[in-house]
């Protein structure tokens, strides 16, 4: 009975032991229970910046979330091309030009999309203030703020000078644990020669990169070093910079700007959810001699794979028309058979009523009906 009594115990020194002979740190303890960061708006965004985004690079970054910049012009965000984002642009104004495509970029007008941005930059600074605000830390000054070859457990730890991060740092923890990094300093990752060799915020036990929060107040902000891999979100006071070939998962909040360099840039699930897309289809209607109708006599429809969206079918209705709120994606417009007349597709739409929304997208689809004269056309 003894042996069975003390096994559990010795299975946790012998774990804790090993950590040691591992050079990675303390051994695990209990991580105490810790609320996240509300994000609030802020979620819905990979890269956030109140001055803008520049990218030194040669148009190799790869983004897979929105990015966004208020109050500066959106011409602050030339240098991020649509080839490299897979999400949105997001500005104030309509002076984005990027490469001379602008698909990914939603400005004004519609005025929705600066309120977008706008809210989203505020929610920023509201989460900044949260996360540099929490009390009770786990740890201060940990490691003296050099977090090289550590293993780091679930927990509010808070520093009063500089964090380095010159080799790999662990943190362990499950699929709901929490951690919050208060630096009232910089925080830097060393440069390596390549993604493979680079430095790494390595995550262990299950821990997630939603659930990593690096609110970041010196005078610099955080720089993740060459081909570095990072994990989490940083919340900076000032700016971020991604150099040469790094990787993050998680999402570059910053109050001044964010400059990329071939970096891949993963946001990790919205906190809120995600930016809806805006589509209105507006019914036109062209009698000519003998037409009767008018845009109500039609139903059109609004379906995604075959299936009509919430709110469709609608009778038709003419400028502005019927305003769905959809997630990013294909869909169908259509209209049902009126033999009288011939329809036909303009605005977002394509000729077989087709249009692809992204996340944030004001578009309108038009309809038109144009009578046939004694059935010819």
């Amino acid at each position: 009975m003894k042996l069975f009594k003390f096994r559990p115990i010795l299975t946790v020194l012998t774990v804790a032991f090993s950590l040691f002979a591992l050079g990675l740190g303390s051994p695990i303890v209990a991580a105490t229970t810790l609320a996240p960061i509300n994000l609030l708006s802020t979620g819905n965004f990979a890269i956030l910046s109140q001055t803008g985004i520049t990218n030194t690079g040669s148009h190799t970054s790869k983004i897979t979330g929105n990015i966004g910049s208020s109050p500066i012009t959106a011409a602050a965000m030339n240098n991020v091309f649509c080839s490299e984002i897979t999400g949105k642009i997001i500005g104030v104004d309509a002076a984005y030009v990027g490469s001379g495509n602008q698909t990914c970029y939603s400005g004004t007008p519609p005025s929705a999309n600066k309120t977008l941005v706008d809210n989203a930059v505020l929610d920023m600074g509201t989460a900044y203030a949260e996360a540099a605000g929490r009390t009770n830390p786990k740890a201060t000054e940990l490691y003296t703020g050099n977090l090289g070859g550590r293993m780091i457990t679930p927990g509010l730890y808070k520093w009063s000078t500089n964090v380095m991060i010159p080799s790999n740092v662990t943190l362990y923890g499950g699929a709901n644990d929490i951690w919050i990094f208060q630096i009232s300093g910089n925080l830097s990752l060393a440069s390596k020669g390549s993604v493979a060799t680079g430095v790494k915020v390595i995550l262990a036990g299950g821990a997630k990169a939603s659930n990593i929060f690096w609110q970041v107040g010196g005078s610099t902000g955080a720089t993740l070093g060459t081909y570095s891999t990072f994990n989490g979100t940083i919340l900076s006071a000032k700016q971020v910079i991604i150099q040469t070939g790094a990787v993050l998962n998680g999402r570059a909040l910053a109050q001044t700007q964010v400059t990329l360099d071939a970096s891949t840039i993963t946001a990790p699930a919205a906190s809120v959810p995600p930016i809806p897309a805006t589509l209105k289809v507006v019914t036109v209607v062209i009698n000519g001699s003998g037409g009767t109708a008018i845009p109500s006599t039609f139903v059109t429809h609004v379906k995604k794979t075959g299936t009509d969206v919430s709110g469709s079918p609608a009778v038709g209705v003419s400028s502005p028309g019927t305003s769905y709120n959809l997630a990013a994606g294909t869909y169908i417009v259509s209209e049902n058979t009126n033999t009288a007349y011939i329809r036909s597709f303009s605005g977002s739409c394509n000729i077989i009523g087709a249009v692809t929304l992204y996340a944030g997208d004001n578009k309108t689809c038009t309809i038109t009906n144009t009578y046939l004269r004694n059935g010819h056309r």
